[in-house]
């Protein structure tokens, strides 16, 4: 049977991940989680409920005279999307954020006129000279005045190295604290043409991108967003948490390499011999996962407080001495005690795995090694019940 190996990524600690929530048939969350920075990106797709008119543009002779290339479609979306689709994402926002805050619009392009053969442009940066805030407040208030002789709105930005077609863009930075910025898009991408074509038979596939850039993933202006968007985030966490410890506890009692990486990754100042103390207590009297991951709690706990009282101790001695021999050319990094360096006993490891069992409610007699004292045992319990 082929290993799996279990990689950082199920731990809590794990330097970068991912998960992806379907909400509807048409929208999808999904986070991405680093060391510094979380972002939150909600798709939705609006091919599904929605037209698009599609025309040739004068791209084949306007890029040669442009520094700027254009698409080679020119294609309008229906003014429903902004009604229906961004609008109400203003009252969301400022719900949640302040009625004082607002997103910049940093690109659009309105179609004006008596028919699709027959309208002028305005983007945003023409908004002004019609007395307009530059803002998705603005636009919204704008659109409303002039419904009747809006047609639609166009492509109003082509990113070639990216094959991107931008319809829509606005933003704000640093909206809180912990929110360094809030980003809403609507655009086709030529890359994913082919998926719009198979899936829904039409030639541009328009898609709603709300992005928010944050400190954390568990942001609490961030999850209120989301509840106010009526997404019930609170289930979604809970589910992937439940997904996480299922997939990791799985692969984990499959494989003892899979369980040894899980440990490394999650307590990461458990050395080898450490690790392997623990995989054979396991193996020796059949433990479950849920135990053993229990008994690493404990025992990262434990290693943490016995590094910390071994670095006390050593500063009080440093400062003996150097009131003594008046020496100050004692090297501080030699006051540093390295966790992984420490090793675990045997006899720790054991009382551990007790305490894992009782907190559990899992009836079972730990049987050890005859070289470790019971009363050793019994003395390191007392200790990590005190943790």
């Amino acid at each position: 049977m082929r290993k799996r190996k279990l990689s950082s990524v199920a731990s809590e600690n794990a330097q970068k991940e991912k998960f992806r929530a379907i909400i509807d048939n048409a929208t999808s969350l999904s986070m991405y989680n680093e060391k510094k920075r979380a972002v939150c990106i909600i798709k939705k797709n609006l091919a599904k409920d929605y037209e698009i008119e599609v025309d040739a543009s004068e791209a084949p002779v306007l890029n040669k005279l442009m520094n700027e290339p254009e698409p080679y479609e020119t294609s309008m979306a229906e003014i429903k999307i902004l009604e229906q689709e961004i609008f109400p994402l203003i009252d969301s926002f400022k719900t949640v954020f302040g009625e004082e805050k607002d997103l910049k619009l940093h690109s659009i392009k309105l179609a004006v006129g008596g028919s699709i053969n027959d309208y002028v442009t305005i983007q945003e940066r023409d908004l002004e000279k019609y007395d307009v805030n530059p803002t998705l407040t603005g636009l919204r208030d704008f659109v409303k005045e002039n419904n009747e002789s809006i047609l639609g709105f166009l492509d109003s930005e082509y990113i070639s190295e990216e094959g991107n077609v931008i319809y829509l863009s606005c933003g704000k930075k640093n909206v809180t604290d912990n929110i360094y910025s809030f980003k809403i898009k609507i655009l086709a991408s030529m890359q994913q043409r082919s998926y719009f074509l198979q899936q829904e038979h039409k030639y541009y596939g328009l898609q709603l991108f709300i992005m928010i850039e944050s400190r954390k993933a568990n942001d609490d202006k961030l999850l209120e967003f989301l509840k106010e968007l009526g997404i019930d985030w609170e289930l979604i966490f809970f589910r992937r948490r439940l997904a996480i410890h299922d997939w990791t506890e799985i692969e984990c009692e499959k494989d003892s390499e899979n369980l040894k990486s899980f440990i490394r990754a999650k307590y990461n100042n458990l050395n080898y011999f450490d690790i392997n103390n623990i995989i054979r207590l396991m193996a020796k009297n059949e433990l479950p996962f849920k135990v053993v991951d229990k008994m690493g709690s404990l025992l990262f706990k434990m290693k943490s407080e016995r590094a910390q009282q071994i670095q006390e101790k050593k500063l009080d001695t440093n400062r003996y001495q150097e009131d003594v021999y008046m020496n100050n050319s004692i090297d501080n990094n030699s006051r540093v005690i390295d966790e992984y360096s420490l090793t675990l006993k045997k006899a720790e490891i054991a009382a551990a795995a007790n305490i894992a069992c009782a907190y559990l409610g899992i009836h079972k007699e730990i049987t050890f090694d005859r070289d470790i004292s019971v009363d050793d045992v019994i003395k390191y319990q007392e200790e990590l019940t005190n943790l």
